[in-house]
């Protein structure tokens, strides 16, 4: 029972988890991060003068489920009514713990939900939650109409906070760049440039750094009794004992005295060992040399810019007051430094190094190192360790595991063990070697009770050039990471691999050999079999990978790779995150995937393909969203013979691939062109200039970004200007043939103020010189008498169609740039019919109409290729106001004859359809449609199916108010939940649902179907209930053959 009986009412009202699953969530995920809130926050805040009695916990999305998700809220709840002193102190917690977008305070008689992604307030500061609401206001909630405050209350609901609607109503108090984490990388970011300026190299830079966050941490973490592990008293002793030659209290006061701050570190060195501080030869005079040379290099101007940072006097950069005070030490997550590894490491271009965000990491593990279970004694690889950010989180759950196998508290000793056995890593960067180090033995430090620090020897084992080596993983003389004396070592190899062109080395070349080939010089996938060489038999293989290189490039080299890989080894899951690529990678790097795979042979069996999708809200910071429809299964031989299964089902569904399979049997530019009837080149490319090529001179030429305002599908070739320039590339080509008429001109990019593919029939006064163009568009030339099928082909390269095809065939355009490479282009089908006349086309309405005639498409395959072209697309390429990310339209019946549910009415028609088209059309098949009559809407929608209900048909929408339907989505939850795994969330966890049940008419059970969405339009389009019909249908058919049998 929660201390404010809020979180009761929270549950019975608003529907939110029961407050035993927010202050002792059931599932491993959600309890960790509940175990940690309350070992980092209940002792500060219970000793403040009314925090006594304070239970802290978490408001996880699925309280029941396993994974390592965000929490929605971090949670305090308050016994009695508290000061804002201790509401302002627990911010300041909240805020430095960084795990929680928010934060929920509870009191007998209010709760309040903060953002944790604002600046904490100053001393003076009046502190502004998101939402402040009373025990009464709750209470009242369903017993009055929506309005006022009310509304404000349905905003709590738990369909609201679990969906991200919350989150999106109130994004501008929720911007994560001003998160204590985001803050202090900026702030180390800043320091690090300072020192640079005073000549000090990046290797002492990121040990100081390192350090003074230790010894903060130090300062920061408190014993049981609440004191601060390194205080007065502690610094008294040194002083005492000489070590020091004054009194300090606090960092700042030491870094001003170059003397006194090396005999501190030195102390340090003592009690901690480890690989954090100079001195690890192996004489003594070694190890007083790497002292001296430190000591030497470090000037007093070094350390007076680190006390001025650490005092909070002032910001390094802007000059402004420094928020290191309010940062606290003990709360911040330790696996955040290893992910400031692009600030400590420095990264040189091409290197193919990419950061890893945090939720990405744990989203790996989860998948291959669970939480919930007791084997603790494996051996992980790291083999592009990085900072060390997969070995820290790693390191994290073999402890959670230890703790679980052992009635005893973990000892030192216990940890030491797990270090020096269980986690291993390499990485080509010594610095990013250093900073792994240093990320474990914080870990480490976490676990152990302060007390143990100075009375019990504790030392941090050594761990570079041992479980963590500086070297090319490739390189075969290296122990631990050698292919044949090192084989099945691992039981599970995890990391973000380096990946790019020309990123091989010369080591990884050499272990490939002839065996595995080499796209683009990408060493990213070589990590794979070399990992897979290295893992014991049934281990397991988790690798971020590059998308491109992996599963989309259609060359022979990565084909022949991809064959090989998906013959050798048993792959379990791709995750493709091509389109969450924006939001995962600051500098937009090219598209990742994450790959699971067994280190055994494959036995026929498919593996998962998941395509998550953006949410387009803050919640994409710090969550994958995955939702049914993102979930495909391919099996091996699939994979390996159908490269468009990749792209198709990144897009869309199985009646895509289909359909892409028919298109595929038309005529193309690139199946004439093999027949010799068509000739193609790409435009001039200039970029060395080193050739000289006179005859292009005086020919006018297309080399503007877009074609010019006037065309539409003829180009007037004498509004191009004229050529001057015979300069080309050394290697360009001599042959000019594509350039002759007749002609036409293909744009490589897919154009945003017509959303569209662009192509143009050359007209020229003189009929035999056709127009020169620039590198970015494509020429093709065909002989004179098939003039027509040119014409052919340029309305169906303008046409939707193009659009539809190539999304769903380009890896590029599918998940990486908004144009094609050529091959692509030349590979758009084109219809063998009967010649069509341009002259008559006017709009693109018309070039649509005429190409929809041409292939003959039956209405479904004509509604999937216009949903994708406005819906589908246009979200890819948009942002969160983009047309399928806006709410389902409702028209009020009194005041408008049209349709009152657009969206939803062609949605449930559509799956009728389908129904009746699998079971017959006398099946007396209708939907239900429920629509709420207040302004104030909850973010999802309900539909039923009804099947075989007599004298019934079509599509009804039936008014309720929000309450009710609340009441009804609940009873359906609950409905959810008994049948499925209660592990796998409710529905408002799931997003998307579907529930079968019947229901009572008189007596009789009518089957139905409940379909439970989000309110946004792309979930409720035509193709969407084709899709889902199609699911519906199958079960069914299931259900039939399973009681047969």
């Amino acid at each position: 029972m929660s201390q404010s009986g809020l979180l009761e009412l929270a549950h019975e009202k608003l529907h939110w988890p029961t407050p035993q699953e927010i202050l002792e969530p059931s599932g491993a995920g959600p309890s960790v991060y509940a175990r940690i809130a309350r070992e980092k926050l209940s002792r500060t805040i219970s000793k403040l003068s009314d925090g006594h009695g304070v239970q802290i916990g978490v408001l996880s999305a699925n309280p029941q489920g396993d994974s390592t998700e965000t929490p929605i809220a971090l949670v305090c709840d308050f016994p009695t009514e508290v000061s804002e002193d201790t509401l302002r102190k627990t911010y300041q917690l909240a805020w430095s713990f960084s795990r929680t977008p928010s934060l929920i305070t509870t009191e007998p008689n209010r709760l309040r939900i903060w953002t944790c992604y604002e600046e904490p307030p100053k001393e003076d500061d009046i502190i502004k939650p998101v939402i402040n609401v009373s025990k009464r206001e709750i209470e009242s909630f369903n017993q009055v109409s929506l309005s006022g405050q009310a509304a404000e209350t349905l905003r709590l609901h738990w369909a609201d906070l679990v969906s991200g609607q919350f989150f999106q109503e109130h994004s501008q108090r929720f911007q994560r760049k001003q998160a204590a984490d985001q803050m202090l990388l900026k702030n180390l970011k800043s320091v690090r440039k300072r020192l640079q300026k005073n000549e000090l190299d990046d290797d002492t830079i990121h040990d100081l750094l390192a350090r003074i966050i230790l010894i903060q941490f130090l300062f920061d973490r408190q014993k049981s009794e609440g004191n601060p592990d390194l205080n007065e008293n502690l610094l008294g002793d040194l002083y005492r004992t000489n070590k020091l030659s004054a009194r300090y209290s606090q960092l700042a006061d030491i870094l001003i005295n170059h003397r006194d701050t090396y005999q501190f570190f030195r102390w340090l060195n003592g009690e901690f060992n480890g690989d954090l501080f100079p001195g690890k030869g192996a004489t003594e005079e070694e190890r007083e040399a790497e002292w001296q040379t430190e000591e030497q290099k470090v000037k007093q101007a070094h350390l007076n810019i680190l006390a001025d940072f650490v005092s909070g006097d002032v910001d390094i950069e802007t000059g402004q007051l420094s928020l290191w005070p309010y940062y606290h030490f003990d709360v911040i997550p330790l696996e955040f430094i290893s992910s400031i590894y692009e600030e400590f490491v420095s990264k040189k271009s091409g290197t193919g190094v990419h950061y890893t965000p945090e939720h990405i990491v744990d989203f790996v593990l989860d998948g291959v190192l669970p939480w919930d279970s007791q084997e603790w004694d494996i051996k992980i690889l790291d083999p592009a360790c990085g900072s060390g950010i997969f070995l820290v989180k790693a390191f994290q759950r073999l402890i959670y595991r230890w703790e679980q196998a052992h009635p005893r508290t973990i000892q030192p000793s216990d940890l030491k063990y797990l270090l020096e056995n269980n986690l291993f890593g390499v990485d080509v960067d010594a610095q990013a070697v250093r900073v792994a180090s240093f990320s474990l033995y914080l870990t480490m430090l976490d676990k152990v009770e302060p007390q143990y620090y100075w009375e019990n020897e504790f030392r941090f084992p050594r761990l570079r050039e041992r479980q963590l080596v500086a070297a090319d993983f490739f390189k075969e003389d290296k122990e631990g990471f050698r292919s044949v004396q090192d084989a099945a070592k691992y039981d599970l190899v995890v990391g973000n691999a380096p990946w790019g062109r020309n990123t091989v080395t010369p080591a990884a070349k050499s272990w490939a050999g002839d065996v595995w080939t080499i796209t683009y010089g990408n060493i990213g996938p070589l990590f794979l079999p070399k990992a897979a060489a290295l893992t014991k038999p049934g281990g397991q293989v988790a690798m971020m990978q590059p998308a491109l290189a992996l599963i989309f490039n259609q060359v022979g080299t990565a084909q022949e790779f991809r064959a090989r890989l998906f013959s050798e080894f048993k792959i379990e899951e791709i995750v493709n995150l091509s389109a969450l690529r924006f939001g995962l990678f600051k500098d937009a790097i090219s598209p990742a995937c994450i790959i699971t795979m067994s280190a055994i042979l494959p036995d026929g069996e498919p593996f998962t393909y998941i395509c998550p999708k953006p949410v387009m809200t803050n919640e994409d910071d710090y969550h994958i969203v995955i939702e049914p429809h993102d979930v495909n299964t391919i099996y091996p031989q699939e994979a390996i013979a159908n490269p468009l299964v990749w792209t198709a089902l990144m897009w869309g569904g199985r009646r895509d691939l289909s359909l892409l399979r028919r298109l595929n049997q038309e005529s193309s530019i690139e199946k004439l062109k093999n027949r010799g009837i068509v000739k193609t080149r790409q435009g001039i490319i200039r970029s060395d200039r080193s050739k000289q090529q006179k005859n292009i001179i005086g020919k006018q030429i297309l080399e503007s970004k877009k074609f010019p305002d006037s065309t539409f599908l003829f180009l007037e070739a004498k509004s191009l200007p004229v050529n001057n320039d015979p300069y080309t590339h050394s290697r360009d080509s001599t042959d000019f043939s594509a350039f002759e008429m007749p002609q036409m001109i293909l744009k490589q990019g897919w154009q945003i103020s017509s959303k569209r593919f662009q192509a143009a029939i050359t007209v020229s006064d003189d009929n035999n010189r056709g127009v020169l163009c620039s590198k970015s568009y494509v020429s093709v030339h065909i002989s004179g008498q098939y003039g027509s099928v040119l014409e052919t082909a340029c309305l169906t390269y303008n046409s939707k169609l193009a659009v539809y095809y190539l999304l769903l065939s380009s890896g590029c355009f599918a998940s990486y740039r908004p144009e094609t490479n050529v091959e692509d282009l030349l590979r758009v089908p084109i219809p063998e019919s009967r010649p069509i006349p341009l002259n008559n086309i006017k709009t693109f309405d018309d070039v649509d109409e005429c190409v929809r005639i041409a292939f003959s498409f039956k209405d479904s395959e004509w509604v999937i290729i216009n949903d994708l072209f406005n819906y589908t697309l246009p979200d890819f390429k948009g942002d969160g106001a983009s047309p399928g990310r806006k709410r389902t339209h409702r028209i009020d019946n009194s005041q408008s004859q049209n349709n009152t549910e657009p969206e939803l009415t062609a949605y449930c028609e559509y799956f009728l359809r389908v129904l009746k088209a699998g079971f017959g059309q006398d099946k007396q098949v209708c939907a239900t449609i429920f629509q709420e009559q207040t302004k104030t809407l909850l973010p999802i929608r309900l539909v039923a199916i009804y099947l075989n209900k007599p004298d019934s048909k079509g599509v009804h929408i039936k008014p309720i108010d929000s309450p009710d339907l609340m009441e009804r989505l609940e009873n359906l939850n609950k409905l959810y939940l008994e049948r499925g795994s209660i592990e796998d969330g409710g529905i408002f966890y799931q997003r998307v649902a579907r529930i079968y049940d019947s229901v009572d008419l008189n007596g009789v059970k009518i089957p139905t179907i409940y379909l439970i969405k989000p309110d946004k339009i792309r979930y409720w389009t035509r193709s969407m209930a084709l899709r889902d019909a199609d699911k519906v249908a199958a079960d069914i058919m299931l259900r039939y053959i399973s009681e047969i049998n």
